[in-house]
This record gives C-alpha cells, sequence and structure tokens, in this order.
C-alpha cells in the first residue's frame, strides 16, 4: 500500500521530534523480528537461509542476554 507525501512528511517530523522513542521503537521491532518473523518475509527468509543449530544457538544467546538484563534491572 502506497504512503502519500504527506504521510511521509508526518513521519518524518515526528521521527525528528521524538528521536529516542523512535531508535527504541525500531530496537524492539527488530528483536521481536528476529524471534517470530512472519512467514514470507526477508526476516523469515534469512532465517531460514542459516542452519537450524545456528539459529537455535543464537536464540539461546538472546534469552540469556534478556535473562542477565532482567537481573541487572
Amino acid at each position: 500500500m502506497a504512503v502519500s507525501k504527506a504521510q511521509l512528511k508526518a513521519n518524518r517530523k515526528y521521527d525528528a521530534k521524538n528521536p529516542q522513542k523512535t531508535t527504541y521503537m525500531t530496537l524492539r521491532r527488530h528483536a521481536r523480528n528476529f524471534i517470530a518473523a512472519a512467514e514470507g518475509t526477508k526476516a523469515a527468509e534469512a532465517i531460514k537461509w542459516r542452519d537450524d543449530s545456528d539459529y537455535k544457538a543464537d536464540l539461546l544467546e538472546l534469552k540469556q542476554l534478556i535473562e542477565d538484563k532482567l537481573k541487572e534491572l
């Protein structure tokens, strides 16, 4: 679906006014996409390209990093 020029301008303005929130939301979206990529997306295709054992090792590493961070907080 195409996005109008007005909407793109509004999005850029919002991003410029809210850089920390925009960055945070982008990072969160990337993490979620890595863990639960929707079928047929570039993320899902990239994950399929890796060996299952490699992907599992990456997920376990992320799990440990999350557990460590939760203990810190």
